[in-house]
């Protein structure tokens, strides 16, 4: 199989008959391993003949079921259409077996995507996102299915965005394991409109790298350039960006930023020839430092001095504008890790111990814990008394579970607990102001018991009931489906 995906032969014989789900996924995941292998092996080898397994029906079966399952299925693209109106009108096997042959003859077009503003979290801009319509949510998912196992051997290793198996829980880990070891200065970064910015001709050239299969490449190109309709009603062409809600826009993102990780990649290498190299660079008054990056927003650890950081945020920059992309003005900082900084939730910063060394510790950053709040007083304002408290729990449970796992190995048991606390008390103002002629012991009697808030089986999700543990940086042996095995052994 490998021969005939690098020398151009068919790889996967048509499927004729419709397959099962389990079928089709032991199918995929068995092509997604032999890529990876290959890729691993050889980070020189290009991939030919892929067009066929974007467009198999195994592939295809998985692809809708994974879109499908996507919290995001019932939003329509441009033509209307939704998941669901596709299982009640049209049938699931019509529609692929549709996909498939517009695909395999060449007819398939991707239309441009439904553009949709939403407010961005703490500032009064907005956010727009591109929602693809199902079918071609589909198609790239298929293409999703095939590429990401041959580009995840090259992908930078501390970067953590879009990736299998990664979590942003590993970027904090690699944060606080460099501040442990001397690394005193941080460079948070974040750049201004990256999905939108994103040059088509850096991403379709990283793509070109590893496909030598034209249409492959061809689709790719496609999905880039498939326009926008505004929410006025117009279609925009756009020479740059990738649309930010798009199933295969983290792929190119992780492609394009590529450019940024590489410099960063081979400094690392570089420092890395022999044992204690970095320590012996540090005495002659050299910095060494690791970018760590999650999508658009990462942080330079820095061990030196201010001087050497702000630096490395010039060359960043420099980096950046030979890409076309540029450092947000306003969420970029140098921060001594004693005063510390927020990244992705989490408050980083490194503390003394009383008769031990300083170490990092991660908390709930102020504005996560401020927005958590709101989203709960605004849940349980007088103008939602209509509602039963049942629908009331199960709006705000989800939000709760949702925190406390996120920060559940962050240094969070009194904030956990506060939540929990507030919470309680902001349901119980609303129950008062629901039932205004009612006492405590009918409130106690009917609505709660052992500090329950509970109605028709649904109990108040306390967040300080989730064990706060320590997660370990894992470093390399982070697993993926395709390099499990590999890692365990």
């Amino acid at each position: 199989m490998q021969q005939d995906l690098v020398e151009g032969r068919s790889a996967v014989n048509t499927v004729a008959l419709w397959p099962s789900y389990a079928d089709s996924q032991a199918r995929v995941l068995h092509v997604q391993n032999k890529l990876h292998k290959w890729a691993a092996t050889d980070q020189q080898q290009k991939f030919r003949d892929l067009f066929n397994l974007v467009y198999d029906l195994g592939t295809l079966r998985v692809a809708w079921q994974r879109v499908r399952a996507n919290r995001g299925s019932r939003s329509a693209g441009a033509d209307g259409v939704t998941c669901s109106y596709i299982e009640e009108n049209v049938g699931v096997e019509p529609f692929l077996r549709d996909i498939r042959s517009r695909l395999k003859d060449g007819t398939y077009r991707p239309i441009p995507v439904r553009e949709r503003a939403i407010p961005k979290k703490g500032s009064k801009k907005v956010r727009r996102l591109g929602i693809p319509s199902v079918t071609d949510r589909v198609v790239q998912m298929a293409l999703k299915l095939v590429l990401e196992p041959i580009f995840e051997p090259d992908q930078y290793r501390s970067s953590y965005a879009y990736r299998p198996g990664r979590r942003a829980q590993d970027a904090v880990a690699e944060i606080v394991h460099y501040i442990n070891n001397g690394y005193t200065w941080a460079v948070e970064g974040d750049i201004a409109g990256c999905f939108d910015n994103i040059r088509h001709d850096v991403v379709v050239e990283r793509i070109r790298r590893r496909i030598s299969d034209r249409r492959t490449v061809n689709l790719c190109k496609e999905f880039l350039k498939a326009g926008v309709l505004t929410e006025l009603g117009r279609v925009e062409r756009r020479l740059t960006g990738t649309p930010q809600g798009g199933v295969i826009s983290p792929l190119f993102a992780n492609l394009a930023l590529t450019a940024l990780d590489e410099p960063f990649e081979e400094f690392w290498a570089a420092t890395s020839k022999y044992r204690r190299q970095r320590n012996y660079l540090r005495s002659k008054g050299l910095a060494t430092y690791r970018l760590i990056r999650y999508s658009d927003d990462f942080v330079i650890m820095v061990h030196g001095n201010q001087a050497q950081a702000e630096e490395l945020r010039t060359k960043t920059a420099q980096l950046l504008e030979g890409q076309g992309l540029t450092l947000s003005v306003e969420k970029t900082h140098i921060t001594h890790v004693d005063v510390g900084f927020d990244f992705l939730g989490f408050r980083i910063q490194r503390r003394p111990r009383e008769g031990k060394t300083p170490c990092a510790y991660t908390f709930m950053s102020k504005a996560n814990l401020n927005a958590v709040k709101q989203k709960v007083k605004a849940l349980t304002r007088h103008n939602r008394l209509n509602l039963s408290l049942v629908e009331v729990l199960m709006t705000i449970n989800p939000i709760l579970r949702g925190v406390a796992n996120y920060f559940q190995h962050a240094a969070v048991k009194r904030t956990l607990h506060y939540l929990s606390y507030y919470t309680w008390w902001r349901v119980m103002r609303w129950l008062r102001a629901k039932h205004p002629k009612a006492n405590w012991k009918w409130f106690k009697d009917r609505y709660w018991g052992k500090d329950k808030i509970a109605a028709a089986g649904v109990v108040l999700f306390r967040p300080d009931s989730v064990p706060v543990t320590r997660y370990r940086y894992r470093g390399a042996r982070i697993p993926t489906p395709w390099n499990a095995e590999t890692l365990n052994t």
